[in-house]
């Protein structure tokens, strides 16, 4: 019984951590995260140790059971259903340092440094959209993380740059460029970027 209730209660724990993402303990949602995670486990294995020594396939199908209903409850409080502003317990960078570099280098008809990429198939996919195009100037625009019911993830970012760009026939023009940024365990890396196409 006791895990059923820990399973009806996990979306609720979930929104409740969300709910403090955005206030003065909201360093506290992490490790809070974690124990709520411990908590379940801790749970469900006295549950299977008590049920066991009725019937060990049902007491591991029970528990099957409810690892598969907290992952149906919570999976879709997980999905991305805006965008927003990133919580202050991230810091100041959060991918736009990384964003930067990327669009230096351009302006200055320089690759980027390997380091910048999350993977070379997202260099050789920029490289691809920048053919042609000269970057003339950029300016960041807005920055942020992505909103859901869950506590908002502080490991994806994305960076919206008003961008002026000269194709090859002289003609400029303005185009606004969105830079989705991973971290990653010495920095951030761009994992994507979106709105140079012509």
């Amino acid at each position: 019984m006791a895990v059923w209730m820990a399973v009806a209660l996990a979306p609720v724990a979930l929104f409740a951590l969300r709910l403090i993402d955005d206030s003065a303990v909201a360093l506290l949602v992490p490790p809070a995260l974690a124990l709520m995670i411990v908590l379940f486990l801790v749970v469900m294995g006295a549950a299977v140790r008590a049920a066991a020594g009725a019937s060990l396939p049902r007491a591991l199908a029970g528990a099957g059971g409810a690892l598969l209903a907290v992952v149906l409850l919570t999976l879709p409080m997980s999905h991305v259903i805006g965008q927003r502003a990133c919580p202050e317990r991230m810091g100041v960078d959060r991918g736009v340092q990384v964003s930067s570099q990327m669009l230096d280098a351009w302006r200055n008809g320089e690759r980027p440094s390997v380091a910048v990429w999350n993977d070379l198939g997202v260099a050789d996919a920029w490289r691809t959209q920048i053919a042609g195009l000269r970057l003339i100037d950029y300016k960041l625009e807005d920055s942020g993380c992505w909103e859901r019911l869950a506590p908002v993830t502080t490991t994806r970012t994305w960076h919206q740059f008003r961008v002026t760009v000269q194709r090859g026939d002289g003609e400029r023009l303005s185009k606004v460029v969105t830079v989705h940024t991973r971290a990653a365990r010495d920095g951030w890396r761009v994992a994507e970027i979106e709105g140079l196409e012509l």
